[in-house]
């Protein structure tokens, strides 16, 4: 049997073979959570490499949050956290965004989030929970003539209700989708009226959300979330 092979397998680099054994040593235990790295000088020893490999490996570490490196001390051994997790996928998501329909796939997953997110609220927001929300509610309301406060106060309005559950990879996700849709849409000229309209959204899905109206509260999120895709974008 002949394979057709058009070009040769790719040899790895230098620094992802150091970055592939210290994160099989870092995951199998071998180096605990809070222990120091040894220096670049002694891990360049270890593999024999040069300390740009060494570097490499170390960064690449970094960004899954395994490691932290810290100017003039030692790395030390992290556990990832939901918001590395998350930043994983920023560079895919935000290609995938400049796709024609990226921005409307992102808002529908923004729909079906958020749609769990105001249901749980509907059902289990404390009462200090549902004072938080109305204290975002009101910073909301006050701000509607300033586009830059009004989108500040927007997220951070959504940001409380993705709080309630207390996961923090949820809020995770939300402040990705913030990263990736809402913060990246262009602020419209004269959008005093939209801003408006959007508060006025805010205060219904609140009312459910405090008198524990869950199909109400996810109604009003879908109507609200279709309302800002058609007008903001």
């Amino acid at each position: 049997m002949t394979l057709n092979i058009r070009k040769p397998v790719a040899r790895k680099k230098l620094s992802e073979t150091v970055e592939e054994e210290l994160e099989l040593m870092i995951r199998q235990g071998e180096i605990a959570e809070g222990e120091a790295l040894p220096s670049e000088r002694d891990l360049m020893a270890a593999f024999g490499v040069g300390r740009p490999s060494i570097r490499d490996a170390l960064s690449a570490l970094a960004r899954k949050g395994l490691v932290k490196i810290s100017s003039g001390e030692r790395t030390r051994v992290t556990r990832p956290s939901a918001d590395t997790i998350i930043s994983e996928l920023s560079g895919m998501s935000k290609d995938f965004l400049a796709q024609p329909k990226g921005v409307k796939y992102f808002d529908q997953l923004r729909k079906f989030f958020e749609s769990s997110l105001v249901r749980y609220a509907a059902e289990h927001a404390s009462h200090e929970q549902l004072e938080e929300l109305e204290r975002a509610l009101e910073l909301n309301g006050k701000s509607v003539d300033n586009d830059i406060q009004f989108k500040k106060t927007d997220i951070y309005f959504h940001r409380v209700i993705a709080s309630i559950p207390g996961n923090p990879i949820f809020l995770a996700v939300h402040q990705a989708l913030v990263d990736w849709v809402i913060d990246a849409r262009p602020i419209k000229k004269n959008s005093a009226e939209l801003n408006r309209q959007s508060h006025r959204d805010h205060v219904e899905l609140f009312k459910c959300i405090k008198n524990g109206d869950i199909e109400g509260a996810d109604k009003k999120l879908s109507q609200h979330i279709d309302y800002v895709f058609d007008n903001y974008t």
